[in-house]
Order: structure tokens, then C-alpha cells, then sequence
């Protein structure tokens, strides 16, 4: 089964391509127009062959109806006019099957859209007291991470899991696990991505000039008022993330459900390689050499991975 996931943020517009669970290609940067190429093409290529596109699955912060009406309804056109067949687009959102379908009688084409909201059945159990509001990438995002396939033995994770996500808003959202052994996302926190702490001092304040982070970790104390910024800015967010990790480990120790008492990291956005850094310099030279922490692991793709086990999940439940 081949699927296209789609993760439409704020600016940016990415997607991949999975056949089952395997990750074939991710394309980045891309436009709604890019996007429908794309996927014509996909159903082109594969039309000789058994491997069809039998699925889309779309995440957003914009609203569902532009996605609909920008993107969905276009390619229903273009896989008619391109591939020259009858294309049916069975749309699910709101609990609520609808379809975008040709007056013809038959259909050598169908393709299942998921539009990820607060409604769609999930693989996990959700505690976020109001769901509509929360953001579906990070969802997503954390459903990916608790079933991430670990390198070496390609076991699934299934462990109680932090995800940082390193982006224009640093956010960490924490699933647990409860007695039956199945995950349960607790909800977390959301707090100012690196470059908008710049921005913020700049902007705020009369004289404070406009910096960019340093590739290295500053010294603690600065001794200018460029490197008192950089100080204040970085080793700021990076004793936020220490005492968001020892806060969620505390939490596992006391779970009793949890068997597994190691907390599982998994760090992702456009700014992880470099938290990554500063993070392992920062234990090295300012904490306490006694206390291990979790290894992180860099996921760049972390919401796709997720909504490919949402749709695998309620196709799952489908056939059953």
C-alpha cells in the first residue's frame, strides 16, 4: 500500500511517500501545486503495477476547508485529467465519510483523504483536555515518536517518550504509558523557539540589538552585552530543556504502570542538530558528570512517521 503523508505548517508544506511502513521518498519546501504534481505522478507511475496510492493523509494549523478546497478538489482534477481516469476521493474528517467523486459509474481510481483532527481515531489514548486546540503536528508528532522503530534491534519504541520539537515555538509533549501497556499522551508545554527569544529581546526593548545564536555555546558570564544576550538566550533554553527531562523522568519513576523506567527522546524541527550540540557540550561542562541523561535521537521526519501509523492504524481497524 502506498501513502502520502502531508504536513502543511505555518509556511512550509512537506510531504513523503510510504510503502506500508517504509519510508520511500520526503520532499521539503513544497507548494500546494508542487504537491499535486507529485501525487499524479506517484498514481502514474505505479498505474501498471500493483502498487497504488490508496491513501492520503494530511496534518495542518490552517484551517480544513482551505485544505479541501486548495488542495483536494485540485487533485481530483488533475488525477482525472493527467491520468486519464475516473478518480473518487473518499474524504474523512469530522467523523463524517464525505466524497468527491466523478458522475461516472466507474471508478478505476480511489484514494482515501484523512484530514488529521480532533475526531480521528488515534493508536493511542489522548488526555489533552481540550483536542481541538491542540496542534496537530504535534500530535502527530508524538504518535510517531512512541511508535518509532529503534535502529538497531527495529523493534518498535512503545516506551514513555518526551518530544522536543526545536522549531518557531519549542514545544515538549510527553505519552506515558498506562496499565494495559498502551500509550497515553499527557499533553506538555509550548515555549519560545530559539530565534524568537532573539527577536523578543530585540523587539521589547529600546536598545537591545537584533543577534543570532552562536554555533558554539557562549561563556556563562557574559562580559558584553552581545555575549550577556547569547548567554541569557541559550543557556536560558538549555536549563529549560534539563528541567523539562528531569520533570518527566521524575514522572515515570513514580508511574507505577511503567515497566520501563527510562525516558525515551526524541527531538525534532528545523533547530535539533543544534540543540543537540549545545545539550551534550552543556553536560559535559556544567552538570553533574554523576547523573546520566537519555541519549536524544534526531528524527527529522517525525511528524510524517506519525500520521503514516494513524492511517495504518485506522486502516487497520477498516479491514477488521
Amino acid at each position: 500500500m502506498l501513502l502520502l503523508a502531508v504536513d502543511f505548517g505555518n509556511t512550509t508544506l512537506k510531504a513523503a511517500l510510504f510503502e506500508n511502513e517504509e519510508l520511500l521518498e520526503v520532499r521539503y519546501s513544497l507548494s500546494t501545486a508542487d504537491l499535486e504534481n507529485w501525487t499524479t505522478q506517484i498514481e502514474a507511475k505505479n498505474k501498471i503495477s500493483s502498487k497504488k496510492l490508496e491513501g492520503i493523509i494530511i496534518s495542518s494549523v490552517r484551517k480544513n476547508e482551505e485544505i479541501e478546497l486548495s488542495f483536494v478538489k485540485k487533485l481530483k482534477r488533475k488525477l482525472i485529467s493527467e491520468t486519464l481516469t475516473d478518480a473518487k476521493l473518499i474524504i474523512k474528517s469530522d467523523s463524517e465519510p464525505k466524497e468527491i467523486a466523478t458522475d461516472s459509474k466507474e471508478v478505476s481510481v480511489v484514494v482515501s483523504v484523512i484530514l488529521l483532527d480532533e475526531n480521528t481515531p488515534l493508536p493511542i489514548q489522548n488526555n489533552y483536555k481540550t483536542p481541538k486546540t491542540l496542534g496537530k503536528d504535534r500530535l502527530a508528532a508524538v504518535i510517531g515518536a512512541y511508535f518509532l522503530k529503534k535502529e538497531a534491534s527495529k523493534k518498535t519504541n512503545k516506551q514513555p517518550t518526551l518530544v522536543i520539537d526545536a522549531g518557531t515555538c519549542i514545544t515538549f509533549d510527553f505519552i506515558d504509558t498506562n496499565s494495559n501497556q498502551n500509550g497515553v499522551y499527557q499533553g506538555g508545554s509550548i515555549s519560545l523557539g530559539l530565534q524568537m527569544r532573539f527577536k523578543a529581546l530585540n523587539h521589547f526593548t529600546a536598545k537591545l540589538p537584533l543577534l543570532a545564536s552562536n554555533e558554539n555555546l557562549p561563556t556563562p558570564i557574559g562580559q558584553s552585552t552581545q555575549e550577556a544576550m547569547q548567554s541569557g538566550v541559550q543557556f536560558g533554553l538549555l536549563s529549560e530543556i534539563k528541567s523539562s527531562i528531569d520533570f518527566y523522568q521524575n514522572q515515570i519513576n513514580t508511574n507505577e504502570n511503567n515497566t520501563n523506567k527510562e525516558l525515551n527522546i526524541v527531538v525534532c524541527g528545523g533547530d535539533a542538530q543544534l540543540l543537540k550540540k549545545w545539550w551534550e557540550e552543556y553536560l559535559t561542562r556544567f552538570t553533574n558528570n554523576s547523573h546520566t541523561y537519555p541519549k536524544w535521537t534526531i528524527e527529522p521526519n517525525l511528524v510524517l512517521i506519525g500520521l503514516q501509523r494513524i492511517f495504518q492504524f485506522i486502516k487497520n481497524n477498516e479491514d477488521n
